[in-house]
């Protein structure tokens, strides 16, 4: 079962999204992404970067 997006449900918006390299995290941000939202998501370790999005390496565990 797959969502589609359409390309004006999010536009304008912002949106930041912690661990969003893998899994769930991953694919809220290509949701986000695909809806028009400018996002950033910070994660230990960026593997598949989704175009258009900004990446921050971060550890949330630390201060």
């Amino acid at each position: 079962m797959g969502m589609t997006a359409n390309p004006q449900d999010f536009a304008g918006k912002r949106v930041l999204v912690s661990g969003g390299t893998k899994g769930l995290g991953r694919a809220t941000v290509e949701r986000f992404a695909a809806g028009g939202a400018q996002v950033i998501t910070a994660a230990r370790s960026i593997i598949e970067p989704v175009n258009g999005v900004e990446y921050v390496e971060a550890d949330l565990t630390t201060a």
